[in-house]
């Protein structure tokens, strides 16, 4: 069996058809909120959203994966459910399934337990921002969490290139999509970004960066 099959169902996957390492397509599903956790996943390559159902019927966007990022809930045994569900929003994206003894060799123990205490601090960041600062501000926040982790530099220039909707920056920043589209344009007119489609280039990164960070 080719352990490198693209998987392009847009149901989850059988916690026993993972292989070590999987590739899926955009658009793919890796597991479901409320279905039994089956574990821990590490990003190679690509970008997943972790995308969350609230008791209201409303949603939001926990965090965009990026590669060398784990992901996921409890082990198979812990019997817990996915606390969000896990969608593939670029092509061949390449995880890797992470078993009990992964997970407990030091090097990935150690990475395990700095993302922890890096995702505590940063959902902390995320709540005061909600708490402090206006949509238009956070919108312009996330986008700076955005550019500096996964931008490129070009001179005083940083380009991001990410699959992700208004909706998806509204879920982001906790708020609307039509604030969002509103920002932007505000944004573009003023010269400080251009953008189309899945594509933002920021003229000088560090004007968006925020006050609560």
């Amino acid at each position: 069996m080719n352990i490198f099959q693209a998987h392009t169902s847009s149901e989850p996957l059988e916690h026993s058809s993972f292989p070590d390492y999987k590739i899926f397509r955009k658009g793919d599903l890796i597991f479901h909120q409320g279905d039994d956790s089956e574990g821990f996943y590490l990003l190679k390559k690509g970008t997943i959203k972790l995308q969350k159902t609230l008791p209201n019927g409303t949603q939001t966007i926990l965090r965009i994966v990026s590669e060398g990022e784990i992901f996921g809930d409890f082990f198979p045994s812990q019997d817990h459910s996915n606390s969000c569900s896990a969608f593939v929003i670029e092509e061949d994206t390449l995880v890797q399934k992470l078993d009990a003894d992964k997970l407990n060799s030091p090097e990935i123990h150690k990475q395990f337990t700095h993302q922890l205490l890096n995702l505590n601090r940063q959902m902390g960041i995320r709540h005061d921002r909600f708490l402090s600062i206006e949509a238009e501000e956070r919108i312009k926040a996330s986008l700076y969490d955005l550019g500096s982790k996964r931008g490129k530099k070009f001179g005083d220039e940083t380009l991001l290139k990410i699959n992700l909707t208004h909706e998806e920056i509204a879920f982001l920043a906790d708020t609307s999509r039509q604030m969002v589209t509103k920002t932007l344009s505000a944004l573009k007119k003023s010269g400080l970004i251009n953008y189309s489609r899945n594509r933002f280039l920021f003229r000088d990164l560090n004007q968006f960066k925020p006050a609560v960070s």
